[in-house]
């Protein structure tokens, strides 16, 4: 195995069950007694998610002389979302509160699959046609790993709380509209000729990630929570703040 393809499982993949780690890890036992997910239904869609972000990628990478583009940032952000409208708008998750867990599984396996597959792509290509990577390229491809991690496990849970309040177009488009801006961000930093500026516009599409990311599980999801269990006709007091 190429050891360029071990970092980039470690950037991408464990980016993923760190994240995965650090956010549910209040919403599961041993923290509460009764889990806010079915671990079962929470592995199938981030195994699904995998898939998905595996598929997505191998599509992306015939674009690659493309990745500068504005329209094709926006087909993928698009694309993006909509794959996660579609596997999780079935009737078995309408109007759950657990499915919000869900869209966060399979955008955390989306992102985790395509951080990974971009960050071995990438690599492979610049050990080709360069001398290879050194330590700054490998800690841009590392941020670039977790913020494509941290929106798309994002605006996965975005999805399923349109999917559980029984919204699913009007929170797809709010998922989208930060897809396309994240996009078109990277989009500007595969266009920029400087060193100075790809580190900008990196440094932006962090920020939105980290930032969207941050208002959606820490900000947003108790009082989702909360309110979809509501429209169950249930309650529960052990919602962590």
């Amino acid at each position: 195995m190429e050891a360029n393809m071990i970092v980039a499982a470690v950037l991408g993949l464990g980016a993923a069950l760190a994240l995965m780690y650090i956010v549910l890890r209040k919403y599961t036992y041993p923290a509460v007694e009764q889990p806010f997910f079915s671990d079962p239904s929470f592995f199938g869609l981030f195994t699904v998610g995998l898939i998905a972000g595996t598929g997505i990628f191998v599509g992306y990478t015939f674009f690659q002389k493309s990745w500068s583009f504005v329209l094709i940032a926006i087909l993928f952000a698009m694309i993006f979302e909509l794959a996660k409208l579609v596997v999780l708008n079935l009737k078995r998750f309408h109007g759950k509160s657990d499915t919000v867990f869900y869209g966060f599984g399979l955008g955390i396996g989306i992102g985790g699959a395509f951080a990974f597959g971009f960050s071995f792509y990438a690599s492979s290509q610049a050990m080709a046609f360069t001398e290879g990577m050194d330590a700054v390229s490998w800690i841009l491809f590392a941020v670039l790993a977790v913020q494509t991690v941290l929106i798309h496990s994002a605006t996965g849970m975005t999805i399923g709380e349109g999917i559980a309040r029984r919204r699913p177009f009007e929170f797809l488009l709010q998922a989208m509209i930060i897809s396309v801006a994240y996009q078109l961000l990277i989009s500007q930093m595969f266009a920029s000729t400087s060193d100075v500026s790809v580190y900008a516009f990196l440094i932006l599409s962090f920020l939105v990630a980290f930032g969207y990311f941050y208002h959606i599980v820490y900000r947003k999801l108790p009082n989702v929570i909360r309110d979809v269990l509501r429209m169950e006709g249930k309650s529960r007091k052990d919602i962590p703040k």
